[in-house]
């Protein structure tokens, strides 16, 4: 489910007589060189213009293409790899009369080893183009993310600190067009071209061992804090036991922009004894890994995904109890629901409809049993708790057994669709909720030193609508008016793939922000106007008042 969030685009100081918006940086930047083929061009606002057209001229071919708008930002899509290109801005008045010519600016799409042919390949199965969705996929482990049609739309840059024995994990885009990574068992933010925004501290805060050793699972809250999984080396006698026992337990960790913990939970805390003498491994001892995998955040609820433990257990974020428990084996603790409905799960996703999937891996030492997609009630809509509502078995067809012993994920489309990372299968499909496939390929990866084609599984997929969701830009046009009151007429243009509201704030004289007005939703590509009268009391000694606009989220759900 979607949960509203907000950030910063645009910052206005306004006085009784004109308006000064902090000037947009022309991007990219000239002489650039990116690593994706969906850009986003932003350029200064110019006076008196009501019109601009975008020139942007293929460098090998000479063709130049014209893309007309109203807003300072614009966004091209399938731009090529290893292609040169020159922009220039033209501004034109309400007499459709040139009154603006930027000077010309140049970039490269560079060409990459992950961008051709030689990296990683996707055997398609099926593409129809009526029932699949049109999301970007991001694939963590092959660092790039691709369109319906495999085709290479951003790569993760070389970056210094990633090596070709470098563990990548759980890339995702975020809803403020950035992406998350967990990379050798640190956790990143960084924007489209690489640049580091933030990183965890792994300082063993939480731990206290020296280090968090960050793993499966990165998310950003719509608070802007981070939330990810750690784990704690744990060194006791059980009860009822002689001997030492030595085991690795997870935690969960919310961070604040600057690093600070700001929540915690540690799995030690639930898992008793009795508990972790559940199990028992093949030769007898006793199996005390429960291998925490994934969560999920919704509101003041954390599903946490163990996988060695089959459960998901849903946690009461206040108070860090465990409420309820999901799937495996008997817990003997009340509140367990969907019992041996999955085993050696991955994924714990949080449907827009309140109930849940997983990837059920299951015991697949057992012939008669395959790996699925699993759907099951978390009480919504008076459903019993733990209901299985839909299964989607991963021996649909012949090209595959079905079973999947480790990784995995799901995403659910806007369309309704489920997109089906099947893990160590090397497959990723899209089946509707009718058990249909929309969308099928194979993943695999060029083994260079015995040049043959080699399975490529993911460990988790992610989906972006683009890798501009939430992009818009914001135009003020002061209007006179009597007194010392200000007022003007605000326009914002949704110029990312989101249907999305907005929310404009004024600045108090003490530094805080209060909400100011609401802009109702504007869909993709469209914009609204709308007369903003600002009070004096947000006037400050000097006569000037401060606004800014954030995203309100995605507002469609």
């Amino acid at each position: 489910m979607y949960t509203p969030r907000f950030r910063i685009i645009g910052l206005f100081f306004l006085s009784l007589f004109s308006v000064t918006a902090t000037l947009a940086q022309f991007s990219p930047a000239n002489n650039s060189h990116l690593n994706f083929s969906s850009v986003c061009f932003e350029f200064q606002w110019v006076d008196q213009v009501v019109n601009y057209e975008l020139k942007l001229t293929e460098e090998s071919s000479g063709i130049t293409t014209v893309y007309p708008t109203q807003a300072n930002k614009y966004i091209v899509n399938e731009l090529i790899f290893g292609e040169s290109y020159t922009w220039q801005v033209i501004g034109k008045n309400r007499q459709k009369k040139e009154i603006y010519r930027s000077e010309k600016r140049f970039f490269t799409i560079d060409e990459h080893f992950k961008t051709g042919k030689k990296f990683v390949r996707f055997r398609e199965v099926t593409n129809n183009s009526l029932t699949r969705g049109s999301e970007l996929v991001i694939l963590d482990y092959a660092g790039v993310a691709i369109n319906h049609d495999e085709e290479m739309v951003w790569y993760l840059p070389d970056l210094p600190f990633i090596t070709p024995n470098s563990a990548l994990r759980d890339l995702k885009l975020t809803d403020d067009g950035t992406f998350l990574a967990i990379i050798d068992s640190n956790a990143y933010e960084f924007d489209l071209t690489g640049k580091i925004l933030w990183k965890a501290p792994n300082d063993g805060a939480v731990s206290h061992q020296g280090k968090e050793d960050y793993h499966h699972d990165l998310q950003k809250l719509p608070s802007g804090n981070y939330m990810v999984l750690g784990n704690e080396k744990q060194r006791r006698v059980l009860a009822g036991l002689k001997d030492t026992s030595r085991y690795e337990i997870g935690t969960i960790i919310e961070y604040d922009p600057s690093g600070k913990v700001v929540w915690q939970w540690h799995a030690k805390d639930f898992f008793t004894d009795n508990l972790l003498k559940l199990r028992k491994k093949e030769d007898g001892e006793y199996n005390l890994a429960t291998h925490l995998n994934a969560f999920n955040v919704e509101g003041n609820t954390i599903y946490a995904g163990f996988r060695d433990a089959n459960w998901v257990l849903k946690i009461d974020k206040s108070s860090k109890k465990v409420v309820e428990i999901y799937g495996g084996h008997d817990s003997g603790l009340p509140n367990h629901y969907g019992k041996e409905l999955f085993r050696f799960q991955h994924d714990a996703t949080v449907l827009s409809n309140g109930s849940m999937a997983v990837i059920n891996n299951d015991s697949i030492k057992d012939p008669a049993v395959v790996s699925s997609l699993v759907v099951f009630s978390l009480g919504e809509n008076d459903t019993p708790k733990g209901k299985e509502l839909f299964r989607f078995k991963f021996d649909y067809d012949s090209l595959c057994n079905g079973k999947s012993l480790k990784l995995g994920n799901i995403e659910e489309l806007t369309n309704g669709n489920y997109l089906v990372n099947m893990g160590a299968i090397h497959r990723i499909f899209e089946v509707t909720p009718k058990g249909e496939i929309a969308w099928d390929i194979f993943v695999e990866k060029l083994d260079t030193f015995k040049r043959v084609w080699r399975f490529f599984p993911q460990y988790r997929i992610a989906t972006a609508t683009s890798l501009y969701p939430n992009e818009f830009a914001a135009k003020w046009t002061p209007k006179k008016v009597k007194g010392e009151q200000l007022a003007g007429s605000l326009t914002l243009f949704n110029v990312g793939s989101e249907k999305n509201r907005y929310s404009v704030l004024a600045q108090l004289e003490n530094g805080s922000w209060t909400a100011l007005s609401e802009i109702p939703s504007v869909e993709p590509g469209q914009s609204r106007t709308t007369v903003i009268m600002i009070p004096k009391k947000y006037v400050n000694s000097t006569g000037v008042a401060r606004l800014k606009m954030q995203v309100v989220g995605k507002s469609l759900f």
